[in-house]
């Protein structure tokens, strides 16, 4: 599958190992995807930031969904919710979702590669989620988001 990635998808994945180091998750969720999207200079970024996305808008997004979340079940977030000293982050369950899912956009739309469109319109339509409940925070129509795609 990976063979039929673009440049801009292998940065996608290359960006969110990095920003999950960064952020000191011990896993590179759907999220870190959908962040190292918005530092693309490429179409699907520009859509991003069209719509309101741009990087430190979709993570605090993204915090502000995990306090909500935290809060809903009585936990503060006022502790570290990773560790700082992760090295090296795997993909997670969303993560390899997410990118088994673009090669099914990509399919749909008979397309012979897989672009950084393809990457996000997959974390879009995930039916549930962290990224879907912080798109629901920042205000954001994710159907209308999918259609600019």
């Amino acid at each position: 599958m990976f063979q039929r990635f673009t440049k801009d998808a292998r940065a996608i994945a290359t960006g969110a190992t990095k920003i999950a180091r960064e952020l000191g998750a011990p896993m590179v969720e759907a999220e870190h995807l959908l962040l190292a999207a918005t530092r693309l200079e490429a179409p699907a970024a520009e859509t991003l930031r069209a719509a309101g996305l741009d990087y430190d808008g979709l993570l605090d997004a993204l915090q502000d969904e995990t306090a909500r979340s935290l809060a809903a079940v009585g936990v503060t977030a006022s502790t570290p919710r990773f560790s700082p000293f992760v090295r090296a982050p795997r993909f997670a369950a969303s993560a390899k979702l997410a990118l088994e899912r673009s090669l099914k956009v990509s399919l749909a739309r008979k397309d012979n590669f897989i672009g950084a469109e393809h990457v996000v319109l997959a974390i879009l339509r995930a039916p549930a989620g962290t990224v879907p409940r912080a798109l629901e925070c920042a205000g954001v129509d994710r159907v209308d988001l999918q259609q600019r795609f």
